[in-house]
């Protein structure tokens, strides 16, 4: 139990008596610990909280920001091992962020007490002059804790906002806001911040929190942010320019600016000058200029695409486009599978049935009943006996790796559902699903495009639909020599497994291919089998990839009237 409180006055080995002092206990620790004394300057400043206000004077708020200030880079070090690692183990991830947000609480809580202080007594004089640096990390840690909740999907609720609001409110009223500042660093090797800066950063980042963002896309955003914030200023009077709003005497972050708020309370500001320098940047990297101040963050995901999604969630004014119409609809679920593997087996057992039945009854009317249809190609294949292979009651066949969501609502792009977050911890952004109906007992194949966590039991899910007609595939190199070293479950029929979507992309139709990520290599030229019919295939452009897939665009090359044979 670290026990540094207990002696009164202060011996100089403190190390909250200065900070001289707290430096020299920071070096003595890392070299007893090395990067674990991250986590036990989390637990003194614990035990600091738990004092009285007697221990409350300049000398201690300046030991408390050495020690943040020294510990600083290992705590952004836990956070990139996070960013880094997404697909860590769920243990290890509570672990992880558990203990990046009990330091951040921790010295969130220490800075406060020292806001209660009488400010015109001589110390008291000497904490104002600290406290645009307190205020602005107090911000930091906020944000920090409010990005962790986007990161999950899920938003900060009514208490936080007003907190970080009543905090911003009570740094105008010290004439503090704009005060410059170095956050975590000396003069030169950081950029210089201000408490209105942390402010905005926070209430613009809320404004991406609508679940469509992965985290390394929000953390992108963060990054930009505090890059441009500066470019943004906070005005106490409504104007028409205003594109954002905020009443800083309610629980709620920022929103579009449409009306004065009509309260002494109510601040504005514009993004004009913020967004000519993100669409600067945005021409750039379209003209394969990486700007310097970005190179840094570019990674795969992090593109043009995003910096367009920014520009336009951070406009002047909201952009209106077009997005389908959505309805209503209540009592119905649907039966949704993942994994590449399983949804091809469940795409390819209708097919394997009408086969079987076909070659016992009728042998030669199978590949007539069996067409696909390929953009670029015409097929016979008869919409009524195509209406007829979809009927296979046993395609329909519950099956024990499927669970069951709720559909809230429908579009002509997509579907939006609920489910349980238990039992359904796979689901992220990005992610491949398949999905049927009693109604449409065919497999459609989706992905998930949004998640918006409702409670802590429930989690809401915006699926665009990729095909609903999804065709299993069998794919050999054109010698034939299929790697039969594979797992099992990706081999069928002699090669290696893959589903044909026809797909609309831009508002045009292509042929795309479903393919083990390993797989794909631009220009590579395949045999594709589906149905009975043979083509030689080349993979283009690469439109999407997950975790273990991707989907790629196929140009045709000729049909083939068999298999190649090795």
């Amino acid at each position: 139990m670290l026990d540094f409180f207990s002696r009164s006055p202060r011996k100089k080995s403190d190390p909250l008596a200065s900070a001289d002092a707290a430096k020299r206990w920071v070096d003595a620790q890392r070299e007893e610990l090395g990067s674990a004394v991250h986590g036990r300057v989390a637990a003194l400043v614990a035990e600091f909280n738990e004092t009285d206000a007697e221990s409350l004077d300049s000398s201690t708020l300046e030991a408390l920001l050495a020690l943040n200030f020294e510990t600083h880079g290992l705590h952004e070090q836990l956070g990139e091992q996070y960013l880094m690692n997404t697909r860590m183990p769920r243990a290890l991830e509570s672990q992880l962020r558990g203990q990046i947000l009990h330091y951040g609480k921790q010295f969130l809580n220490a800075y406060e007490r020292f806001l209660a202080l009488d400010l015109q007594s001589e110390d008291g004089v000497r904490v104002y002059a600290l406290l645009p640096l307190v205020l602005s990390r107090m911000l930091h840690y906020l944000g920090e804790y409010a990005r962790w909740q986007f990161y999950r999907h899920y938003a900060p609720d009514d208490a936080f906002w007003l907190n970080a609001n009543r905090l911003f409110l009570f740094a105008e009223d010290q004439g503090i806001d704009t005060v410059p500042v170095h956050l975590f660093g000396a003069v030169g090797e950081s950029a210089g911040t201000t408490v209105q800066d942390q402010f905005l950063i926070l209430h613009m980042l809320s404004l991406l929190s609508a679940g469509n963002l992965g985290i390394r896309q929000l953390h992108f955003a963060y990054e930009v942010l505090g890059r441009l914030s500066n470019r943004l200023t906070i005005r106490r009077d409504f104007s028409e320019e205003a594109s954002f709003m905020i009443a800083l005497d309610r629980g709620r972050p920022a929103a579009r600016c449409n009306s004065a708020i009509g309260s002494a309370h109510g601040r504005y500001w514009s993004t004009a000058e913020f967004l000519d320098a993100l669409y600067g940047w945005l021409a750039a990297l379209e003209a394969g200029r990486p700007p310097a101040e970005l190179k840094a963050l570019l990674e795969p995901g992090i593109d043009a695409g995003l910096l367009r999604l920014l520009c336009r969630e951070w406009a002047v004014k909201s952009v209106r486009f077009e997005r389908a119409e959505r309805v209503s609809v209540a009592d119905r679920q649907i039966e949704v599978a993942y994994r590449l593997t399983l949804l091809h087996r469940l795409i390819r057992q209708p097919d394997e049935q009408l086969q079987m039945r076909g070659t016992q009854s009728h042998p030669d009317n199978y590949n007539d009943m069996s067409d696909i249809r390929i953009y670029g190609f015409v097929t016979g294949r008869r919409k009524d006996r195509a209406a007829g292979a979809a009927a296979v009651p046993e395609a329909a066949a519950p099956h024990h790796d499927l669970s069951r969501w709720s559909v809230e609502n429908v579009s002509l792009t997509g579907l939006g559902v609920s489910l349980d977050a238990q039992g359904n911890e796979w689901v992220s952004l990005g992610a491949l699903v398949g999905f049927r109906s009693q109604e449409k007992p065919d497999w459609s194949l989706g992905v998930v495009r949004r998640i918006r966590r409702l409670n802590r039991e429930r989690v809401f899910l915006g699926i665009e639909t990729l095909s609903e007609r999804p065709v299993a595939a069998s794919l050999r190199p054109l010698d034939g020599r299929t790697d039969m070293s594979l797992p099992s479950d990706q081999l069928w029929h002699g090669g290696q497994i893959g589903i044909f979507v026809p797909t609309r992309r831009e508002g045009r139709s292509l042929n795309a291919l479903l393919l083990p990520l390993a797989a794909y290599t631009p220009g590579k030229q395949l045999v594709m089998s589906a149905r009975g019919k043979h083509f030689q295939i080349g993979l283009s452009a690469l439109l999407e990839k997950g975790s273990d897939w991707c989907l790629a665009e196929v140009e045709l090359v000729r049909p083939l009237e068999h298999a190649p044979r090795p």
